[in-house]
């Protein structure tokens, strides 16, 4: 029995509506991951992985399911802050005006048409006889390395280089 039915029915048996509301209202999706977390907690208690608990004794789950009813309001409301951050993030980019947010959908159709020239229509081309060389396959992804650096993990680089360089300067320092 998977996991998710083995806790369901012991919430339901022992009384634990608001882990019998998680599981049974949200599964599937960005929902799903707080049913995720409520299974995962239980089997925690328990001491076992989720896909292992169908050889707990009931008990045990039991146990752990009154543990995590008692911990579910605190685990909505950590689901709640995570998903209201996301949101007020992604007010953030799209008020941030055309200009400001326009170079990252334009670099990323740019890389999408590159790459599919480099791999699709140039060999294409030169099938039917034109003359196209291919764009370098290391340059190109050199190219989109940056890019996802910089729109995904610009300031992730940042700190890297930042503890790089502090640890060339130690490193100088007990060397000289």
């Amino acid at each position: 029995m998977a996991a998710s039915a083995i806790i369901l029915e012991i919430a339901t048996k022992i009384g634990a509506p608001i882990v019998k509301s998680i599981l049974q209202k949200t599964f599937g999706g960005t929902a799903g991951d707080l049913a995720g977390t409520v299974i995962d907690a239980v089997a925690g208690k328990v001491g076992v992985p989720a896909e292992k608990l169908d050889s707990i004794p009931p008990n045990k789950i039991e146990a752990a399911v009154r543990e995590v009813e008692v911990e579910a309001p605190e685990m909505i409301a950590l689901w709640e802050a995570g998903l209201a951050g996301q949101f007020a993030l992604l007010q953030a980019e799209t008020a941030e005006g055309f200009w400001q947010s326009a170079w990252r959908w334009g670099w990323m159709y740019l890389l999408a048409f590159l790459w599919v020239c480099n791999f699709l229509l140039f060999p294409l081309a030169r099938v039917f006889g034109a003359a196209l060389d291919p764009i370098d396959s290391g340059t190109l992804l050199t190219l989109t390395g940056w890019f996802i650096s910089l729109y995904m993990g610009g300031h992730t680089v940042k700190e890297i280089g930042k503890q790089a360089l502090e640890a060339v300067k130690t490193w100088r320092g007990a060397h000289v």
